[in-house]
């Protein structure tokens, strides 16, 4: 309701009242002070709050301390699981159950027949069949593993890009593997066991 609005109201009230003189325009001009003091009370005390909150937050006061994102890690063993369905090309059961790791992006798959190992075992190879998702240009697999992101890395090559590999790592413990065929990219953690 507008001031004008107000005073009309109040004249119509008096009117109606066997009051005779009385002070509508004063009770009007009253009511507009308060109005205006109340406005310019609300905009000084959000101009304090905006002050304050501006001066505070580039300081840090009032933030919750962030903990560190944890490290990815390994799975310390890889269940046999069903195979994703762009994942199964080449196997002939209609629902193949093999142990896998599916690429961050989910762009890749490392297939994992049998436990790797760091040396790898006698007579076995740490065999993974990498299946990529969606075709790319022609090309290697490079392989840039790291145990940890200080570690230098240690580079590995899949001639013909993703397919059948034996990846072969100087020690053991959970490794993140970056990969790059074509033009995508995905990353995967492998945990190579004690040889």
């Amino acid at each position: 309701m507008t001031p004008d609005e107000i005073s009309t109201l109040l004249r119509r009230t008096a009117s109606g009242l066997d009051v005779r003189d009385a002070p509508v325009e004063e009770i009007v001009r009253t009511g507009r002070r308060r109005a205006r003091r109340r406005i310019v009370a609300q905009v000084a005390g959000t101009v304090a709050a905006v002050a304050v909150v501006a001066v505070l937050v580039p300081l840090g006061i009032g933030k919750r301390p962030i903990a560190p994102a944890a490290a990815p890690t390994c799975a310390a063993e890889v269940a046999p699981a069903v195979l994703p369905e762009w994942a199964r090309t080449g196997f002939t059961a209609p629902e193949p159950t093999m142990p896998y790791v599916l690429g961050d992006g989910g762009h890749i798959a490392a297939i994992l027949f049998g436990p790797l190992t760091s040396p790898p075992e006698p007579g076995r190879n740490n065999k993974i069949l990498w299946v990529a998702r969606e075709p790319a240009s022609p090309g290697p697999l490079l392989i840039t593993a790291r145990r940890s992101p200080d570690d230098p890395p240690v580079v590995r090559e899949v001639p013909g890009g993703p397919g059948p590999s034996g990846v072969d790592l100087p020690t053991p413990g959970c490794w993140t593997l970056d990969l790059r065929w074509g033009e995508r990219t995905d990353t995967v953690r492998l945990n190579y066991l004690p040889g």
